[in-house]
């Protein structure tokens, strides 16, 4: 039994039914590419570790062997293998330190809203883009797919129960890519309610549906904008939108927000919020550090 048998099966039978068919397809055939004239037997740690090599990222890597590890599991389970191979992933990257303070997320504002003259003209949605970010740590696509109503593509905003739906309907997400609910805070909610206003008056014929858009139009990429304001503002190529979510993390431990309720809310486990953000507290182990 060839590993490539053994992705064309997880290819017809699972890749449609994962929470990302597209990137799962795009895997399996990296995969493909180098483990497919492989027997089963063959995969050892240093042939996953060769593949991890030529694929120049630790982090892509790690995604695309846990591809293989699930249809070599998948194979076993419904059609049984005389060796099930262990897969040996690349160590997990260490956690992002980067954080934006307010001062930061202010220039980035003002730098979208065009308030210089000389600077860059209007990025409407930027602005929608960071403060919906900061306010609530919902990842960017998730931002991006963001509309007014209920849907099958993407979540929405509920605005009189003041509650963010990161989830489609009936969408199937991985379990480390969680999608959450999420209380607006009451900030956030005035401008959402303004923004919906707003969004009526484009085209009355043609309702806006996206949260995040520009000038009804869906936003698909708005990583050039992105990238303009953030120069405008004087910031460094290590802000990114995914900086926004950490953002909303680390200033929830910084207020001192109950652990669960901090996690619940970005869509994480409490040992994972505990291990990537408590420390930033300033309260942190105080009592130990004060118990003698």
């Amino acid at each position: 039994m060839t590993i490539g048998d053994v992705l064309n099966v997880y290819y017809d039978e699972k890749a449609d039914d994962s929470s990302r068919p597209v990137e799962t397809k795009a895997r399996i055939g990296r995969l493909n590419e180098f483990f497919g004239e492989m027997t089963v037997g063959e995969i050892r740690g240093k042939v996953c570790r060769e593949f991890a090599d030529e694929r120049g990222t630790d982090s892509g890597a790690r995604r695309d062997l846990e591809v293989l590890r699930a249809a070599v599991n998948y194979y076993h389970g419904e059609y049984t293998l005389d060796v099930v191979p262990k897969i040996t992933l690349p160590d997990k990257c260490l956690p992002r330190e980067r954080w934006l303070t307010r001062q930061e997320v202010a220039a980035m504002i003002r730098a979208a809203r065009g308030h210089r003259p000389e600077g860059l003209k209007q990025c409407k949605h930027i602005v929608r883009l960071l403060l919906i970010g900061v306010y609530t740590g919902t990842r960017l696509g998730a931002m991006l797919s963001l509309q007014w109503m209920p849907n099958t593509s993407g979540g929405w905003v509920d605005l009189e129960k003041g509650i963010l739906y990161r989830k489609a309907q009936g969408e199937r997400v991985a379990h480390n890519k969680r999608k959450t609910p999420v209380k607006i805070p009451p900030r956030l909610l005035t401008l959402l309610r303004y923004w919906h206003e707003a969004d009526k008056k484009i085209d009355k014929k043609t309702p806006c549906l996206h949260v995040i858009n520009y000038y009804g139009a869906k936003v698909i990429k708005p990583h050039k904008a992105f990238r303009a304001v953030r120069a405008e503002a004087g910031l460094g190529e290590d802000v990114t939108p995914h900086i926004l979510r950490h953002t909303r993390a680390t200033w929830l431990a910084n207020a001192g927000v109950d652990v669960q309720e901090a996690a619940s809310s970005l869509g994480i486990t409490t040992d994972e919020f505990e291990r990537t953000y408590l420390h930033n507290d300033p309260q942190f182990q105080q009592k130990a550090a004060n118990a003698y």
